[in-house]
């Protein structure tokens, strides 16, 4: 059975080797910015860049990492919880152990070891250590910021900023999580504006010689139900009452072609969903019912890959509907709770888009259930977190018809029925 320490240490040894940036020794400060960004995008979960600076000892702190750190750790390398990975490398430790082996000394072994060490001596020595980089108060700093509009896409954000205390010439504002969003300033600009051109959550940050001294959240609103293919660099919108027809919302080949969007030979990857404040739902407790249809099979869309998310603060529920044969492909997410398709049986999110698909989401007391077609299809192993219901998306390759959407705390108690008639 191996110790805290061991399976710590092998987890930190997977995940460098998963990204495969080099030895952690050799990591920058922006390598754990990449790595809390990367983080939070496959997992939906964050952890700061300060906290995994402490879990892989590059500054001094004496308390263990916290069962949630452990669990977002295990959950990036494919695995639902810190327990679970636990138990699967002690089961192959064991497997290891159980297995005779002849003792010999290998010299050559011996002295590439010696070799490495070398180097790391002299690498400490020419390079300053990354615990002297500098601290902020951010006390010292100013960061708000205001939608243009309350509603609608796109909208413009203008951020205020008081850097002036910053010791370097310029400072930096990151939209989101993505690191490709963000901007350097000179550190007098005392304004600045940027472009959201999808609505949903999202945490701005402030970062000062790449530090982050100040962050808060931001909520785009949409003006009812929007519909956008993406498009570099500006996604082409639909307005919903041009896709509302026979009591469907659907974005067709026709619609498509009257904004000169080609099916073929790749089809386009697009979103229709709905932004707004949804009477403090909660991710713990809530119901969710959506009837759809993909309608679009040919040449690149063989798989009619098509994503359901419930954004909230902080998380994501990601429900795949896939042709049975890609759900390899496929990736399903409920919160802190992850599964891969190329690591997990997914089949039961496989379906038969010939007819309309109904999806069900259902939250009790922080266990969530999904049906698809009334058979359960999956659930949490334990208990999500309660945060606000800030968005419904749905994502897809092609072609899709949404025929209703309802969300509510319970069956029947709705606070968005739409039948779109």
């Amino acid at each position: 059975m191996l110790n805290h320490q061991t399976e710590l240490k092998n987890c930190l040894e997977a995940i460098e080797a998963k990204l495969n940036w080099g030895p952690s020794s050799g990591w920058t400060h922006q390598d754990f910015l990449r790595l809390s960004d990367q983080v939070l995008e496959e997992t939906g979960q964050s952890l700061s860049y300060v906290t995994l600076k402490r879990v892989w000892g590059k500054v001094n702190y004496e308390s263990k990492p916290t069962t949630n750190t452990l669990d977002v750790l295990a959950q990036f390398l494919g695995h639902e919880s810190w327990r679970q990975y636990a138990g699967t490398i002690n089961q192959q430790q064991q497997q290891v152990v159980s297995k005779p082996k002849s003792f010999e000394i290998n010299w050559n072994r011996w002295g590439q070891f010696a070799a490495i060490g070398g180097a790391i001596v002299i690498l400490l020595l020419l390079f300053p250590s990354l615990e002297n980089e500098p601290q902020f108060n951010p006390d010292d700093f100013h960061f708000s910021s205001a939608t243009v509009r309350s509603v609608g896409l796109p909208n413009s954000v203008i951020f205020d900023i008081d850097a002036t205390k910053s010791p370097f010439d310029s400072v930096e504002v990151q939209q989101s999580w993505d690191s490709r969003l963000r901007k350097r300033l000179p550190k007098g600009q005392k304004q600045h504006t940027s472009i959201y051109f999808y609505p949903g959550y999202f945490q701005a940050k402030l970062l000062i010689g790449g530090n982050v001294v100040k962050e808060h959240d931001i909520h785009i609103m949409s003006e009812g139900w929007f519909a956008a293919v993406a498009k570099e660099p500006v996604p082409v919108y639909f307005e919903a009452d041009e896709l509302r027809a026979g009591g469907k919302l659907q974005l067709t080949q026709e619609a498509l072609a009257e904004k000169g969007i080609k099916m073929q030979p790749q089809a386009p990857i697009s979103r229709i969903g709905i932004s707004q404040d949804f009477e403090q739902l909660k991710t713990d407790n809530f119901f969710y019912r959506a009837r759809l249809q993909h309608t679009y099979s040919e040449g690149s869309v063989a798989c009619q890959q098509t994503f359901a998310y419930i954004l909230a603060e902080g998380g994501i529920l990601k429900i795949p509907l896939v042709n049975p044969g890609c759900v390899s492909a496929a990736s399903f997410r409920l919160m802190q709770y992850f599964w891969p398709g190329d690591q997990h049986d997914l089949s039961a999110f496989g379906v038969d888009f010939s007819e309309t698909v109904e999806l069900e989401i259902e939250a009790v007391r922080g266990q969530v259930t999904v049906r698809i077609n009334g058979a359960v299809a999956g659930q949490s192993p334990g208990q999500v977190p309660d945060r606000f219901i800030r968005a419904l998306d749905f994502r897809f390759e092609g072609l899709l018809e949404l025929e209703e959407v309802y969300l509510g705390g319970r069956e029947g108690e709705w606070v968005l029925a739409e039948d779109f008639e």
